[in-house]
């Protein structure tokens, strides 16, 4: 429900978030392994996952200082953003990688999902004001940029100045 949510639950969210990616790149790091290009980048999205998890678990004592309490109306527009398809529990986006046909799928799947959680994490600005949460937003952004990359050229990327 909408009441329930809190600032502390909100970053708990992010928490999950980041953990879910984790697991989605590590299983597509090991899919992936044959193509040197491919395994490289779910790798480090999976290892960047876990370092964003731990970083967000920092914003704890955040929510503490802030108070926990949100006003209902972020609380509606937070609950309308984790709704979205990453965050469904049977067909979210890190869900069922054992069901991702190729490259092309792989890589539209982590598009969508860093797309989704950026969006969530802006969200989370919204309602909390912090350097960390302004280091994932632009942590995520590298994220969408650098599979569009893949997406677009199918090279390495090497740069925000490689043209696309």
């Amino acid at each position: 429900m909408v009441e329930d949510l809190t600032l502390s639950k909100a970053i708990d969210f992010a928490v999950e978030t980041e953990k879910l990616g984790h697991h989605l790149y590590t299983r597509l790091a090991r899919r992936f392994e044959g193509d040197e290009e491919l395994y490289e980048l779910f790798s480090t999205l999976a290892e960047d996952e876990m370092q964003h998890a731990a970083r967000f678990a920092q914003l704890s004592d955040a929510a503490a200082v802030q108070g926990d309490d949100l006003s209902f109306e972020q609380k509606q527009y937070l609950r309308a953003v984790s709704l979205s398809d990453i965050f469904s529990r049977e067909a979210g986006l890190a869900k069922k990688p054992d069901e991702i046909v190729d490259r092309n799928d792989a890589l539209q799947r982590a598009f969508n999902l860093e797309k989704t959680t950026l969006l969530y994490y802006q969200a989370m600005k919204e309602v909390l004001d912090h350097e960390i949460v302004d280091e994932m937003i632009a942590e995520e952004k590298k994220h969408l940029t650098r599979v569009m990359k893949y997406m677009v050229t199918d090279a390495e990327f090497r740069g925000l100045g490689d043209a696309f």
